[in-house]
């Protein structure tokens, strides 16, 4: 697995773990977790498609 490969996977658990933790958080009714869910599910959705747009680039130059 070379460094390009290694810094996709990291991104994507990273992200998936941001995710996982925004759902993982009761609110309760409180405004101040419903922000860091938001933040926390906004991050990792974010995180998910730079993982697809890095992994797509990476198999482009790969081919060529």
């Amino acid at each position: 697995m070379n460094k390009q490969q290694q810094n996709s996977v990291m991104l994507f658990l990273a992200s998936f773990s941001a995710i996982v933790a925004g759902q993982v958080i009761q609110s309760n009714g409180s405004s101040v977790m419903d922000f860091s869910q938001g933040v926390l599910t906004g991050i990792g959705i974010v995180g998910m498609m730079m993982t697809i747009v890095t992994l797509g680039k990476f198999k482009k130059r790969r081919e060529q």
